[in-house]
This record gives structure tokens, C-alpha cells and sequence, in this order.
């Protein structure tokens, strides 16, 4: 048994394969993986010198054909995630540099109105994510994840004409309630197509998306500001949102060319029929289950009734409401005036490069460990640490402050580590993977929505005397969660215990 099938607590890849092979015959024809070029790498160790081609990069260990067909759906899939989540992150971050950037006046906002933009657009995100998954399983993603961004992309623009800031929390929950569908609905999309040694750099490299998207608003910002504050009577902040809303429009239309579905339902043009059969077997080789048409009442009670959905939800909660305290450090460079408003814009660039530094360094140490939840302990660990100096608050020493503040960007990456390994713990069944990975987001979220309005009052800014400590105490809880899952994977693995009457009443369902 591999190490990464261990830890996804699946039965060992020479018996699934037995069995996804009859599957793959009865849904696609006669055709095997035995007769399929993929590399069968999965039961058998594999020579020194391949492992570490595969450490360095996951295809080069395979065969020049599949080597080929990764190639080819990075090419499409993995640049639409990359680039739709790189607008979606910006389209969602882009008020707090908006904030200090001349809208905070303009609006007239005081107190927490800067944590009711966000809690307004989380509790639009929360609704809207379960709604999102199922969705998905009546809606082919290849209409409703480039649709829905298209629309959000209106709204961002629309915010650029607000007058009050009543008509901006308007317009920030209505965009939360369409961005939903895009990190869930993504993160399900990347699982139904790589196998578990391919996956965790593809999700890390999808959540860096998001690191650079904020590293590149600050940049915007700062540019608009210099250049086009007043341009048509428009204040820069506004500037910001009309741009940001306009880079969604092409992206969206890509989508919808992009995305091929599932490799049972994919319709792509550019997906050929034999690099169909060959993302079906691949599947199969992994016990990776193909989705069914919808999610169905039985699946619905095994998932509430099993402890994934249970301690997924409250890592990622920990997770969430630990990296919202890097949201800040901005406000905190403006209230020092020491930097000018281009600087405070620029500056949490290099968190958010570090940021993507260490989300892919995760993303290849976990795949070649072959284990996920020890990177997660370490992500969590760091953060930890930079909490515990912003909790000191040694607010004269402006490097070691620096320092805390960058420490606490690292953490990032580690959410695509845990939204990873659900997609291996899970891959018995697609609709568990949609459903849970749904939920984790909408519940964790919920919390999101009013967590910090408690603990970041930011007429306390930047000194939260209790937001500091608490976040440290989040991260700590992230990582001794970690470690219960951990043993609860080897403990209780998932998928062995599905009554069989369930399963062929899903097929009913299905046919």
C-alpha cells in the first residue's frame, strides 16, 4: 500500500483496481486499464531514480502518452483554476485596499464598517455554497462555474458606483453568493481528474492563485492611485473595482471552452476519445469513484452520519478564522505613518510572495512524503509563532513586528492541503466529495461571518488586544485537529462500510 492510499485510508490499489476496471467496462465500453497506457505506478515500488522524478515533478515518472494527456488538462483545467480563482480572490480582497485607499472617507465608513463588508460577503458565500455543489451534479460545471463568474464580474463593476456604503453591502453579498460556487466547486473539479500523487500540487498551486491575485491588487492599487485618481471624475478606489470586474469577462468566456466536467460526462473539443478512456482509467487505477447524476438522500445521511464532514469542518474553521488576522496588516502599516499610501499598498506584497513560496513548497513536500497532515502541523506551527509575537504587540520594534506579520502568511496553503486530502479520503464517492467539501466551506464560513466581528473591532485598530491571542489559539486548535484526523484515517478509513443496498439504490437513482 502506498504511502498517500494509507494515509486516504483506501484499500490497497491492486483490489480497487480489480474492481474500477468491471466499472469502467460497464460505463465505457470494453476497454481496461490494463489495456490503457497509464503508468502502473500505484502497486509496485518504484525504482530510486523514479521516485525521485516523481518528487521533482509528478509526470515524469509516466509514460510519454500520459505524460501527454497531464500535460494537456494542466493546459486547460489548471490554467482556468489558476487564473478563475486568481480573479475570484481578487474580486473578494480588493475592499481592504479600496479601504486605505481613499473609500474609507468617501464613504463615510466608521467603526466596523470594514468587518460588515466582509461579513456581508461572507454570509452571501455561506448560502451559496452547498446550493453550489449540488448544482453541480444537475448543471455541467462548463456552464455554471464560467456563468456565475461572469455575473459576479458585473457586480464588482457596479461597486465602483456606489454612493453609501449601504448600497456597497448590498452588492458585496450578492457577490458572495455567486463567488461561492469557485473554490468549492474547483477543488471538486481538480479531484475527479488527477490521482492523489498529482493532486496536492495542483490544489497548492491553484490556492497560490489567490496569494498572487492580493499581491497583485496592492500593485493596482497603488498604479490607479497614482495615475488615475480623478480620471473621469472617478476616485482611484473606484477605478480599482471597474478593473477588477472587467479582467473577470474573458476569463469567464474561457471557461466555458475550458472546463471539460468529469471524464464520464466530458464533452471537450479538445479531449480526444482515447484521452477520455485514459482520464477514466486513471481514476479507477486510484479508486477514485466517477459522479453519479445527482447527490441522493442516502448519500446526504451517510455524510452527516460520518466524522469527516464533522472534523473537516472544524479544522477549517480554525484554519479560516487563523488566516483572517494577515487581512490587517495593512491597516496596521497605515496607522504607524511611517509609509505612504502607495507603500501600504505595496508592502503586504511580500507576505503574500511568501505566501506563494510556501504553499508550493507544501504542495511537493506533501506529495513526496506522501502524507498530508505533517505539513499542515508545520504551516500551523509557524503562524502560531507569529501570533504569539503580534500577541506580545512589541509595537517599537518595527523588524520584529515584521517579522510577526509574515509568519502569519504562511499558514495559506495549508487549506489546500486539507480540502486535498478529503478529496483521498473520500474517493470512494463523488458526491461525498462535492457534499463535504461544500459544507466545510459554507460551515466554516458561517463562522467567518461573525467571529471577527467580535474579536477585530477595528475601531481597536491595529491593536486587538484579544484578536492576537485568539487567532494563536485558532492555529493551535488547527493542529491538534490535524493530528485526531490523522488517526482517525488509519482508525476508521472511509468507504469500506458503504451498505451495498445504498450503493444500487444510487445506481437506480442514477439511471
Amino acid at each position: 500500500m502506498s504511502a498517500i492510499d494509507s494515509v486516504a485510508g483506501k484499500q490497497p490499489v491492486a483490489d480497487v483496481k480489480d474492481a474500477a476496471v468491471s466499472d469502467g467496462e460497464a460505463e465505457a465500453g470494453n476497454s481496461s486499464i490494463a489495456n490503457s497506457p497509464i503508468s502502473d505506478n500505484t502497486n509496485r515500488k518504484l525504482p530510486f531514480s523514479k521516485r525521485v522524478l516523481r518528487v521533482l515533478w509528478d509526470t515524469l515518472d509516466k509514460t510519454p502518452e500520459e505524460r501527454a494527456f497531464i500535460a494537456k488538462i494542466d493546459w486547460w483545467i489548471l490554467s482556468y483554476a489558476c487564473i478563475a480563482y486568481f480573479v475570484k480572490y481578487l474580486d473578494q480582497t480588493n475592499v481592504s485596499n479600496a479601504y486605505v485607499s481613499g473609500m474609507k472617507g468617501d464613504l463615510h465608513m466608521v467603526g466596523n464598517d470594514l468587518n460588515f463588508l466582509t461579513t456581508y460577503w461572507t454570509i452571501g458565500y455561506i448560502i451559496g455554497q452547498v446550493p453550489s455543489q449540488v448544482a453541480l451534479t444537475y448543471v455541467r460545471p462548463s456552464i455554471w462555474l464560467p456563468s456565475l463568474e461572469l455575473l459576479w464580474g458585473f457586480l464588482v463593476m457596479a461597486m465602483a458606483g456606489a454612493k453609501n456604503i449601504e448600497t456597497m453591502y448590498a452588492l458585496r453579498f450578492f457577490s458572495g453568493l455567486l463567488e461561492a460556487s469557485a473554490y468549492p466547486g474547483i477543488m471538486t473539479l481538480l479531484g475527479n481528474w488527477y490521482t492523489p500523487y498529482e493532486l496536492g500540487k495542483r490544489a497548492c498551486i491553484f490556492q497560490a492563485s489567490s496569494s498572487a491575485a492580493q499581491l497583485f491588487s496592492g500593485y493596482l492599487q497603488a498604479a490607479l492611485y497614482k495615475g488615475m485618481d480623478g480620471t473621469g471624475g472617478l476616485a482611484a478606489w473606484r477605478w480599482l473595482f471597474i478593473f477588477d470586474g472587467i479582467i473577470g469577462i474573458p476569463i469567464a468566456l474561457y471557461g466555458f471552452f475550458a472546463i471539460p466536467d468529469a471524464p464520464t460526462t466530458a464533452r471537450s473539443r479538445w479531449l480526444k476519445p482515447r484521452e477520455k478512456q485514459m482520464a477514466i482509467d486513471r481514476m479507477a487505477a486510484v479508486g477514485r469513484k466517477p459522479a453519479r447524476t445527482r447527490i441522493t438522500l442516502p448519500v446526504i445521511k451517510r455524510v452527516m452520519l460520518s466524522w469527516p464532514i464533522h472534523l473537516f469542518s472544524a479544522t477549517f474553521i480554525a484554519h479560516v478564522l487563523g488566516i483572517r488576522i494577515y487581512s490587517y496588516f495593512n491597516v496596521w502599516l497605515s496607522s504607524t505613518g511611517r509609509w505612504s499610501v502607495a507603500e501600504v499598498n505595496i508592502l503586504p506584497s511580500i507576505g503574500y510572495g511568501l505566501q506563494i513560496v510556501f504553499t508550493l513548497c507544501y504542495a511537493w513536500t506533501s506529495d513526496a512524503l506522501g502524507m498530508r497532515w505533517p505539513v499542515i502541523i508545520f504551516a500551523g506551527f509557524v503562524a502560531l509563532i507569529g501570533c504569539i509575537i503580534l500577541s506580545v504587540w512589541p509595537s517599537e520594534n518595527i523588524p520584529a513586528m515584521f517579522v510577526g506579520w509574515m509568519l502569519t502568511f504562511w499558514e495559506t496553503g495549508a487549506g489546500a492541503l486539507i480540502i486535498t486530502w478529503i478529496n483521498e479520503i473520500l474517493a470512494h464517492s463523488a458526491e461525498e466529495r462535492a457534499l463535504v467539501i461544500g459544507c466545510v466551506e459554507a460551515i466554516s464560513f458561517t463562522f467567518q461571518a461573525w467571529v471577527p466581528l467580535l474579536v477585530y473591532n477595528t475601531g481597536q485598530a491595529p491593536h486587538f488586544k484579544i484578536g492576537y491571542p485568539i487567532a494563536a489559539m485558532f492555529f493551535a486548535i488547527e493542529i491538534v485537529l490535524t493530528v485526531v484526523i490523522a488517526f482517525f484515517v488509519k482508525k476508521w478509513p472511509q468507504g469500506k462500510n458503504q451498505p451495498e443496498e445504498e450503493a444500487e439504490a444510487e445506481e437506480v437513482v442514477a439511471q
